[in-house]
């Protein structure tokens, strides 16, 4: 129970971060998604139940602090991290730019997902969505990529030290 708090605590704190620090970016559309680049991580090292459970928590926390459409992220975030599970004993996420890319195609993955379903679920049309694709997903995708690597590390450390104990994800893969 305690891990769960934890983990759930860290998943606020990256909340809170994303949502005040990073929109003091010089570029304010673009920025990069570490949530994301968490539950990815997560999608790595937790079982699909408990995992499960705090994608679909950060991804309705997402809904509440975003103001958007409801519903959006707490649909993609455990959809995501369920993929990740689905794809964790196929990729070899050592090196810094397989998990860059990892993160990159998994971006554009929700981006498309997103703007399909506001296509999809919005009663009056949306026009051109090709736009919002080049001009904000792509950089933003772009953007989370380069600093997963980053991220992975950090997050590994900060595992290891607060429960004491070696996470099975991405050092003890074989």
């Amino acid at each position: 129970m305690k891990r769960h708090a934890i983990l759930l605590l860290l998943g606020i704190v990256f909340l809170t971060f994303q949502t005040t620090l990073l929109s003091y970016l010089p570029i304010q559309r673009i920025r990069p998604d570490i949530i994301l680049v968490l539950i990815l991580y997560w999608g790595f090292t937790l079982p699909p139940v408990s995992g499960g459970i705090h994608a679909f928590f950060l991804g309705y926390l997402m809904d509440l602090f975003s103001g958007n459409s409801f519903g959006l992220y707490t649909f993609t975030r455990p959809l995501l991290f369920y993929l990740a599970q689905l794809f964790k004993g196929r990729f070899y996420l050592e090196s810094l730019l397989s998990q860059s890319l990892f993160v990159f195609v998994f971006a554009l993955f929700e981006g498309l997902l997103i703007l399909t379903l506001l296509a999809a679920l919005n009663p009056a049309p949306l026009g051109n969505l090709y736009s919002p694709f080049f001009t904000f997903f792509l950089p933003q995708s772009f953007l989370t990529g380069m600093i997963t690597p980053v991220l992975f590390f950090l997050l590994q450390k900060l595992c290891i030290t607060l429960f004491r104990t070696q996470e099975t994800g991405l050092s003890e893969r074989g």
